[in-house]
């Protein structure tokens, strides 16, 4: 075949660029301010607002608090509508009393440490327990039963970095 033109190679031959003008635009990311999330919190910083204007939220800094994991108290709960449902259970595997028409329930020996006041209460109950919210209180009271205060005896134990 007959070739119809210079290869650029060729033509860039004895020049000092190649096509680049000033050589050094063509080695790094230096007339461009650096590669990829360069300079985000310096030359950039203008990327980083429209990005946080964007999305609506901080992108760079720590903001908020967080308690350490040992202050915060977990307890086992349960409300007094799944209480109420569970009562024939519980007597039938021999976790409960039932006296009469009264279910005598100790929510410390099942492991449970607060009793909540979701649902609603048609059993009349008297549960042992640690802790319970007065709404809980109430609606055992309304239903017939009542509710008494045990301290739990909790072990605890060291936790160690």
């Amino acid at each position: 075949m007959v070739v119809r033109r210079t290869k650029k190679v060729r033509r860039q031959r004895s020049s000092r660029s190649h096509g680049w003008g000033v050589v050094k635009d063509h080695k790094g990311a230096g007339m461009r301010g650096g590669r990829g999330n360069a300079g985000v919190t310096q030359h950039h910083w203008i990327a980083t607002v429209k990005a946080e204007k964007a999305s609506g939220k901080k992108l760079i800094g720590k903001y908020g608090f967080k308690r350490p994991q040992q202050f915060i108290k977990k307890y086992n709960t349960i409300n007094v509508s799944h209480l109420n449902e569970s009562a024939d259970t519980l007597v039938d595997s021999g976790k409960a009393v039932l006296k009469g028409k009264t279910y005598t329930i100790n929510l410390n020996d099942l492991g449970v440490s607060k009793l909540l006041a979701q649902g609603d209460v048609t059993k009349k109950m008297n549960i042992t327990v640690s802790k319970a919210t007065d709404r809980a209180v109430s609606k055992i009271k309304k239903a017939g039963g009542k509710v008494t205060f045990a301290e739990k005896v909790e072990k605890t134990e060291k936790i160690e970095n």
